[in-house]
């Protein structure tokens, strides 16, 4: 008699798809369902059989992806639903889930797992921006705006803990948070916070947190950024920070952005940044660093 397969077999039939689907070209539009045909019966095997719940859960979360890749995107979310019931207090399954349901333009369902999002993680700039976007397609104008400001409050408060300094000099906060603040200040490609990154490129004093400001620029990949990315690259002695400066002058000019952010602002023509220091110092905290499931 035939033995069935084991969760060490499972795994390797889930690492063998994962690897096939990071394996696919962008052109490939078929390479997902073709996926799917080959080896979903033994990815559904493994979600609905194995005995160790995240391996039941990878399996459902991949088939998901899968799905949603091909263009089945309620089959998509039911497999993100199983992924939740199996883990119902990780935060990735329930962020890979709102996504999903706001694409397939299931803005009530998609609103609860996006508050369970930015609860989580408060700082999460792009969290909001989903939030607020799935109540207003939701009809919900005045939650919409309440997402928005705590969007608006937490960039200024990212900004905040990138650039406030003591009357000594010191900055307020270390270097690791200073680094997490500028990365997580990504999603904002406002003029505003334009102005700000290259304000802080200008004086910050630590490679660690100039090279976080670089690739933070790079991300957002705005035409204002180029010139002054290039002089500081030029004159950069830390190889890691001036790799990043680098990098972030060829993301720019491989796919720029039309928006300008404008010089950085002149010695003593800074107030409008410190006109956003909030009088209580209980949110000086930026983000901590989480690893975000790559669904790609």
């Amino acid at each position: 008699m035939k033995a069935g397969p084991t969760d060490e077999s499972r795994a390797e039939l889930y690492l063998q798809a994962k690897e096939r689907m990071a394996a696919l070209l962008p052109e490939d539009k078929d390479g997902p369902q073709r996926i799917v045909a080959e080896l979903g019966p033994g990815l559904r095997e493994i979600a609905d059989n194995a005995s160790d719940a995240p391996l039941r859960a990878n399996a459902s979360l991949l088939l998901g992806t899968l799905h949603e890749r091909a263009g089945d995107r309620r089959t998509a979310i039911s497999f993100y639903r199983q992924t939740l019931a199996l883990l119902p207090n990780e935060i990735e399954p329930r962020r890979v889930l709102a996504l999903a349901l706001a694409a397939d333009g299931q803005f009530e369902a998609a609103i609860p797992e996006q508050e369970a999002v930015v609860k989580d993680d408060p700082d999460d700039l792009e969290a909001w921006l989903l939030l607020g976007e799935v109540n207003v397609k939701a009809g919900r104008t005045e939650e919409a705006t309440k997402a928005y400001a705590a969007y608006e409050m937490r960039r200024r408060g990212l900004i905040d803990g990138l650039t406030l300094q003591n009357k000594d000099g010191t900055y307020v906060m270390p270097v690791d948070q200073r680094a997490a603040c500028a990365r997580a200040l990504i999603p904002a490609r406002d003029n505003g916070t334009g102005l700000a990154l290259l304000y802080a490129l200008s004086r910050e004093p630590d490679p660690v947190v100039r090279q976080a400001l670089a690739e933070a620029m790079g991300s957002q990949r705005l035409t204002g950024y180029k010139a002054a990315l290039t002089e500081a690259a030029a004159k950069e002695a830390h190889p890691e920070a001036k790799a990043a400066m680098l990098w972030a002058v060829q993301e720019i000019e491989r796919d720029p952005l039309e928006s300008r952010p404008g010089p950085a602002p002149a010695e003593g023509r800074v107030m409008w940044l410190k006109g956003q220091v909030r009088r209580d110092r209980t949110r000086r905290t930026c983000p901590r660093q989480q690893v975000r499931r790559d669904r790609t």
